[in-house]
């Protein structure tokens, strides 16, 4: 069975492509337009690894990291963060962010980055 995929972002372009890509490397992608809805898939689908924006409308990315804390079961849910703004890299040293990515993301690093973070065997 695929890996659950939640990817927060609300800039649909990136959606797409982020979502096309991840896809044909076997992950089971699942969307969310912000951290609001964000909260809801968590609870609705339980991922395996969550891809976030920081900057959103509603809820951004860093209001997300503490609701998801507070949630029973999640605490140890793997996040891996994205930003269009290079010099907020030191803010993301909160509990359950694995990694950064500026954008545009090289989707080979993301992936790699999941391989990671999920203790998958890249050569299956």
């Amino acid at each position: 069975m695929p890996h659950k995929i939640l990817l927060i972002d609300d800039e649909r372009v990136n959606v797409a492509l982020i979502k096309f890509g991840l896809a044909s490397n076997r992950y089971n992608v699942i969307e969310a337009a912000d951290g609001i809805e964000g909260l809801e898939k968590v609870k609705e689908v339980n991922p395996d690894i969550i891809i976030l924006d920081v900057m959103m409308p509603n809820m951004n990315g860093y209001e997300f990291m503490g609701e998801l804390k507070a949630l029973q079961g999640f605490r140890t849910t793997p996040v891996i963060m994205l930003t269009a703004n290079e010099t907020m890299q030191d803010m993301f040293k909160l509990e359950g962010v694995k990694a950064y990515f500026v954008k545009p993301v090289m989707l080979n690093e993301l992936v790699a980055k999941i391989v990671e973070c999920l203790g998958e065997n890249p050569e299956e």
